[in-house]
């Protein structure tokens, strides 16, 4: 299935007029991940062709929405301090615009295919995100951004390895990306770039979508939208299985 998804965006790309409008056609297996109860990650692929031979250069970050469960936008990030032998929020640092997930994958290493002031520019790998701040406690923001970093990656929502994208011959590329468990919902957007002689020569985008399904989305949604409630049946059914255990361990 894959290579003849492989051959069919060669064929688009080399179809009459198709060379003149676009040096590059990608595309994702599925656009759409479902979380479900028994969700433990996805790996997606995505295929693509170019027109002449280059390198190739693939993102998916987002989603960007504050708000809800959409684990990006507007990040807040405190440092916690010690004062008479008790823990307290101290400094804290306002991140605006942040992605809750974030992965790249390249034919060759970034440094290798593109200049530095390219890879600044279109924020390609971990290093290059660019995490502005719109409030702050403290002149040291840098400090707070690096700790936002190193949490999202032992999450695994960023990935600061650059993923490999193979090319099989001169025009058809692959790469896949891994998404944890944890992945946030909402709607994400997956860039792919053509690099020649260290400049993007050409570009496609399309969006991916996160959310969740089945019975998990119906206790989701129910605990979103009536908080107070599901607080009450969480904490009964609580007690309910301590009791139960209570009168397993009893008899024994």
């Amino acid at each position: 299935m894959k290579r003849a998804a492989l051959i069919l965006l060669s064929l688009m790309l080399l179809a009459p007029g198709a060379a003149q409008a676009k040096d590059i056609v990608a595309d994702l297996v599925v656009h759409r991940i479902e979380i479900t109860s028994g969700f433990s990650g996805a790996e997606l692929t995505l295929f693509g062709a170019v027109n002449e031979k280059g390198d190739a250069v693939a993102v998916v970050r987002g989603p960007m929405a504050p708000g809800g469960d959409l684990v990006g936008g507007r990040v807040e990030v405190r440092k916690k301090t010690r004062t008479l032998g008790i823990w307290m929020s101290g400094a804290h640092v306002r991140f605006e615009n942040v992605p809750g997930f974030y992965a790249i994958a390249a034919s060759r290493p970034l440094e290798e295919i593109l200049t530095f002031d390219m890879l600044d520019r279109y924020q390609l790998g971990l290093g290059e995100l660019k995490l502005n701040a719109s409030a702050a406690t403290t002149p040291d923001i840098s400090e707070f951004a690096g700790a936002l970093l190193r949490v999202r990656q032992r999450l695994g929502l960023y990935t600061g390895k650059v993923g490999h994208i193979s090319f099989i011959g001169d025009r058809l590329f692959r790469t896949s990306f891994a998404f944890p468990s944890t992945v946030p919902t909402g709607i994400y957007n997956v860039d792919v770039y053509l690099v020649r002689d260290g400049k993007i020569v050409d570009a496609q985008s399309f969006p991916l979508l996160v959310n969740r399904a089945g019975f998990s989305a119906d206790i989701y949604n129910f605990a979103h939208r009536n908080g107070a409630a599901y607080g009450v049946i969480a904490v009964l059914t609580a007690l309910v299985f301590g009791w139960i255990a209570h009168l397993a361990f009893r008899r024994r």
